[in-house]
């Protein structure tokens, strides 16, 4: 008799990014969207964010923003279809944990070599 067999592909997405979380982002122009409201869809497909609009500055008033330890608290998310189209967004998040808490959140979805195996059905609700 044959056993059925569960394909599970999905890893659960960390609460923490289905709340989303409020950071700074930042485009090698010199731009800065502040407060933009950033969330990972239920089935870790997609992050995406909202913004109310567009704020330049320089750098240094965002290290002053930020205190010394911009670094520990800056986050750059890379996507695109193959791997010369690149995009890339770069976040400053409010404190060192939450920036660790959502870069173990997306390596673990997107570091999920069963959700590169998915059935048609699945690619078509992600379409």
């Amino acid at each position: 008799m044959t056993k059925k067999f569960e394909f599970d592909w999905q890893i659960p997405v960390p609460q923490p990014l289905l709340d989303g979380c409020v950071f700074d982002r930042w485009t090698d122009e010199g731009g800065i969207e502040p407060a933009c409201l950033f969330k990972v869809d239920e089935f870790g497909f997609f992050i995406y964010w909202k913004s109310d609009g567009k704020e330049v500055k320089l750098l240094e008033k965002l290290q002053s923003k930020h205190g010394n330890d911009l670094e520990d608290k800056s986050l750059t998310i890379c996507s695109g279809t193959d791997y010369i189209n690149i995009n890339y967004q770069h976040v400053v998040c409010p404190n060192a944990e939450t920036a660790k808490e959502w870069v173990d959140g997306l390596r673990a979805i997107t570091h999920n070599i069963k959700a590169s195996n998915v059935c048609p059905m699945t690619c078509l609700k992600k379409q």
